[in-house]
């Protein structure tokens, strides 16, 4: 049967990414006069109008002016708020025309800049206005629609059902993984695949806290929830199906809780070689899979509790966070030195540990009741999960504020999805991102994924 099972996941990944391609726009110019002339560096560039004003993600915009050349290659389109400046995507470039893109911006006005070659560079007279959305949908997972229970179900998306969930990570493409621990309905490994309509149990029987992805996304790693701490590799060219590739030894004594666990990017680990996570009782260590060798880092970096929480890598700042719940708290653990081995310290970044509330603000005038599953995304903002509190909150990195974004707090029935406002929450645990606008939320009880979407 499980060997049946193996085979049907391998058919639903080829299948998947035979469907995955990607076709390129194009745009024709209806005026050719000046196609063919190249860039002059000894002359401006300059931006004299660009239609439309404004618009959403994926807005086509052609930009009017001078000089912009006719390489494609050499020419950038800049859009930026004042905070963060992203960048559009080119189609075409016709000496007086540029046609682009519009990537994933904050909402109000934008900036547009234009640079051609290494320096030349023109500002736009007026301003783009971009009008974000935001939107809760459903996923997968049965919820409460056949009454309370521990129990699951493979099938198709709208069949499927899930039990708390610890963690679940975005593969890309639609495609998420979920894990579980607890109970037996829970202690599994899930694919689920939006594109192939499909929910497949690919491990069971093992207690697993949440799993952290390669740059790649070839590669998941996880480990058990409590000691001795097996690690489990699952990757991409093999149907993701798990590996078991060493072990953490337990610290101390009683159970030591791993909960999570996070690689940081290629850029600071360009091997992806090490795996951080948090012991309950303060420390910060490190499991290397290659090696198999785990090295503490730190030590009383929060206070002790039953269950640390989930960590998270911010790779713009190069510092950790950690929700503690059992203190109402987001912690930071930054490095001392040069290099981790140097040294650690820890501050609470956001909330206070001695109350428990939802407030939004600022950093240390904001307050978590329940904070647990965090994920960053592109522009580094922290989005965290408050599981009892049923809502979902976000740390913006540009102004270092706190905001509730989607969920109504302490209300956790009916599930509902729509304006993320208006939409309801049963229990959120953990969130994910796809790096494309996709946040993936898994719910605690009888669980759903959930879609929140910012274009």
């Amino acid at each position: 049967m499980r060997k049946k099972m193996y085979y049907m996941l391998g058919a639903l990944i080829i299948g998947s990414i035979l469907m995955v391609s990607c076709k390129e726009e194009t745009y024709e110019f209806s005026d050719k006069s000046n196609e063919g002339i190249p860039f002059d560096p000894a002359q401006p560039v300059k931006i004299t109008n660009f239609l439309p004003d404004s618009g959403r993600y994926s807005e086509k915009i052609v930009i009017t002016g001078s000089n912009f050349g006719n390489e494609k290659n050499q020419v950038r389109v800049y859009f930026g708020d004042g905070l963060t400046e992203k960048e559009g995507a080119v189609v075409s470039v016709n000496g007086n025309s540029i046609y682009c893109i519009a990537p994933r911006l904050s909402g109000g006005n934008n900036e547009i800049k234009v640079t051609v070659g290494e320096n030349a560079e023109a500002i736009a007279p007026k301003t783009f206005h971009y009008t974000a959305s935001a939107q809760v949908s459903w996923v997968a997972g049965m919820g409460t629609l056949e009454g309370t229970g521990a129990f699951y179900r493979d099938g198709t998306l709208a069949e499927a059902h899930f039990h708390k969930f610890m963690g679940l990570v975005a593969l890309g493409n639609d495609q998420i993984m979920t894990f579980g621990s607890w109970e037996a309905a829970a202690n599994k490994v899930r694919f689920v695949s939006v594109p192939d309509n499909r929910v497949i149990t690919i491990q069971d029987g093992v207690y697993l806290g949440k799993p952290t992805i390669n740059e790649d996304k070839t590669i998941v790693y996880a480990t058990t929830l409590n000691p001795t701490h097996t690690v489990y590799e699952y990757r991409r060219d093999n149907g993701w199906m798990p590996y078991r590739i060493g072990e953490i030894p337990k610290r101390g004594s009683g159970y030591d809780h791993i909960q999570s666990m996070v690689m940081m990017d290629k850029a600071h680990d360009p091997n992806q070689e090490w795996l951080y996570f948090c012991h309950k009782n303060g420390f910060l260590l490190r499991f290397n899979v290659n090696t198999q060798v785990t090295q503490e880092l730190g030590a009383s970096l929060f206070d002790p509790a039953d269950w640390v929480g989930y960590i998270v890598y911010d790779k713009f700042n190069d510092c950790f966070y950690v929700s503690h719940h059992a203190r109402y708290s987001i912690y930071k653990i930054s490095k001392t030195g040069s290099d981790w081995t140097d040294g650690v310290k820890s501050e609470i970044y956001a909330g206070s540990p001695s109350q428990s509330a939802v407030i939004d603000g600022n950093l240390m005038d904001a307050r978590f009741r329940d904070p647990r599953g965090m994920c960053i995304d592109e522009d580094g903002n922290l989005y965290i999960a408050e599981q009892n509190s049923c809502v979902i909150r976000k740390i913006s990195a540009a102004e270092g504020y706190v905001s509730t974004v989607a969920g109504t707090l302490n209300v956790n029935k009916p599930q509902t999805n729509g304006d993320p406002a208006e939409a309801i929450f049963l229990n959120p645990r953990d969130i994910t991102y796809d790096g494309n606008g996709n946040f993936f939320i898994g719910e605690w009880w009888e669980a759903t994924i959930r879609r929140y979407a910012v274009e």
